[in-house]
C-alpha cells in the first residue's frame, strides 16, 4: 500500500502536536492533534477509517517514538467521518476511552448504512429539490460505508467540562452549529483552541438544515462564534488549513459572511416567493446540471439562512401541499 505523503508531526504549541491525515476528497487533509499530558497522551479527532489515514497516524506515532497505548483518551470535536470515522479501530489500537458530546452521539446512525427515509424524501420535495437530483444519489451511510467506523462513546462531554490529560487540563467549549454537538477544546496553559470545523481560516463551515434537525442551526452557529470570541486565545488549531491567530477577527468575518448570505437570500425573494432550491441556485450560482455535491449542500445551507430570517420577522413561509416557499416581508 502506498501512503499519501503528509507532513511529519510537529509541535505547534507546548505539548500539542499537529498530525495531518489524508482524505480521499477535498479538502484532502484533516488535522488531528496529539496532546502530551506528561504521563498520558490524548488524540483530538481521528480522521477517516481508511488504510491511508490509519497508516499515516501510525507513522506519526512512530516518528514521535510513541506507543499507541500511551494514548489514554480520544476526544472528538464532532461526529462527522473525518473527525470520528476511525474512532472504533483507534480505540482498539490504543485501548483508549472515547469522548463525544451527547447530541452528536445521537447522530452516529446518519453515516451508517440504512435506507433513505420517507422523511428525507419529503424534506427534499418540500424544499423544491427536483426528484432527479437525488434519485440515484447514495445515502450518507452508503457513501461513507467503508470510511466510517464509529465507536460508542465511553464518555459524553458537555459545555464547561474539564478533561484531565495527565497533568494538563482541557476545557470543553460547546459550539453548536456545524453539528448540534460540535465542541472545541481550550487549553488554558497555552491559550490554544482546538477548533474542529467551528473556526476555519479559509472556508466557511457548512451549516445546514436537515430532516433530522435542528431547525435553526445558523442561530446556534452565530451565537457560538460570539461565544469563542470571548475566550483568551492566542492560537487556533483548525481541522482544515493552517493554525492562525486573531480568532476574534475570523469569527467576525464568518458572522459577516452569513449576514451577506441572508441579504442575498432576501434579494432573491423580493419579487416573488421561491423554494430553497430556487434561491440556492441563484445565490450559489449553480444549475440543475451541477454535481449533486454542489447542489445539495447549497440547498441545505439556504434554509438555514431563511429560517433565521423568518424568526427575525423578515421572511414568511408559504406552505402549499408538499412544497415550501419563502417570501420577503
Amino acid at each position: 500500500m502506498t501512503v499519501k505523503t503528509t507532513s511529519p508531526p510537529h509541535e505547534v504549541a507546548s505539548g500539542i502536536y499537529h498530525v495531518p491525515l489524508p482524505m480521499p476528497m477535498r479538502p484532502s487533509i484533516v488535522n488531528v492533534w496529539l496532546i502530551d499530558g506528561g504521563n498520558e497522551w490524548a488524540l483530538a479527532d481521528t480522521g477517516m477509517r481508511t488504510e491511508e489515514s490509519l497508516a499515516a497516524l501510525r507513522n506519526a506515532l512512530a516518528t514521535l517514538d510513541l506507543s499507541p497505548i500511551a494514548i489514554g483518551k480520544i476526544i472528538c470535536t464532532h461526529h462527522h467521518p473525518d473527525h470520528f470515522g476511525a474512532s472504533a479501530p483507534l480505540r482498539d489500537l490504543c485501548r483508549a476511552e472515547v469522548f463525544l458530546h451527547g447530541l452528536d452521539a445521537e447522530r452516529l446512525r446518519i453515516f451508517l448504512p440504512h435506507p433513505r427515509s420517507t422523511e428525507a424524501e419529503a424534506f427534499f420535495k418540500l424544499n423544491g429539490i427536483p426528484p432527479q437530483s437525488f434519485a440515484n444519489v447514495p445515502t450518507p451511510g452508503e457513501f461513507w460505508r467503508d470510511m466510517y467506523a464509529p465507536a460508542t462513546p465511553d464518555h459524553l462531554i458537555n459545555d464547561g467540562d474539564e478533561l484531565q490529560i495527565g497533568d494538563r487540563d482541557l476545557q470543553v467549549v460547546w459550539t453548536p452549529g456545524h453539528t448540534p454537538g460540535h465542541c472545541c477544546f481550550y487549553c488554558p496553559r497555552t491559550k490554544a483552541l482546538i477548533a474542529g470545523d467551528h473556526l476555519l481560516p479559509r472556508i466557511s463551515p457548512h451549516v445546514g438544515v436537515y430532516p433530522s434537525g435542528p431547525l435553526n442551526p445558523l442561530a446556534d452557529y452565530l451565537a457560538s462564534l460570539e461565544k469563542v470570541a470571548q475566550l483568551d486565545v492566542e492560537l487556533v488549531l483548525p481541522s482544515h488549513g493552517g493554525a492562525f491567530r486573531d480568532h476574534r477577527h475570523r469569527a467576525a468575518q464568518l458572522i459577516h459572511h452569513h449576514e451577506y448570505r441572508m441579504l442575498a437570500a432576501l434579494d432573491a425573494i423580493r419579487a416573488k416567493p421561491r423554494t430553497s432550491y430556487a434561491i440556492a441556485k441563484e445565490i450559489f450560482h449553480f444549475t440543475e446540471k451541477a454535481p449533486v455535491q454542489v447542489q445539495l449542500p447549497a440547498t441545505f445551507e439556504t434554509p438555514a439562512h431563511l429560517e433565521l430570517l423568518a424568526r427575525q420577522g423578515r421572511v414568511t413561509k408559504i406552505e402549499e401541499g408538499d412544497l415550501l416557499r419563502f417570501r420577503a416581508v
